[in-house]
Formats: structure tokens, C-alpha cells, sequence
């Protein structure tokens, strides 16, 4: 994929790709550690970041 910079937001699809790659393997561990209120942070991050993508894929802002 091209990494493009969007106007005004600074923001790129490998960054928002990269953060949420972050967060699964925060993730992972948070669910082998079975922590639960980390799971559930880190689940609202998760769906966070899924909308940004979405918006950004979509042409919104």
C-alpha cells in the first residue's frame, strides 16, 4: 500500500495499520494474563482505531 499523507491530519493508513497491530499484541498478552479491565481498554481502543480507519479509508474526516 502507498503511504500517503492525508491534508491536515498528518496521518497515515501504515500508522493507524501499525497501531492496531500494537494493540492486538497488548492484546494477546493482557488476555494470557487474563486481565481483564486491560482487555476491556484496550478493546475500546481497538474499535477507536477501527473507526479511524474506516473514516480515513471512506474519505471522511
Amino acid at each position: 500500500m502507498k503511504n500517503e499523507h492525508f491534508e491536515g491530519r498528518g496521518i497515515t493508513l501504515n500508522s493507524l495499520l501499525e497501531e492496531r497491530e500494537a494493540l492486538n499484541m497488548r492484546m494477546l498478552l493482557a488476555l494470557q494474563l487474563r486481565d481483564l479491565e486491560a482487555q476491556e481498554a484496550l478493546r475500546r481502543e481497538l474499535e477507536e482505531v477501527a473507526g479511524r480507519i474506516e473514516r480515513l479509508l471512506s474519505g471522511r474526516r
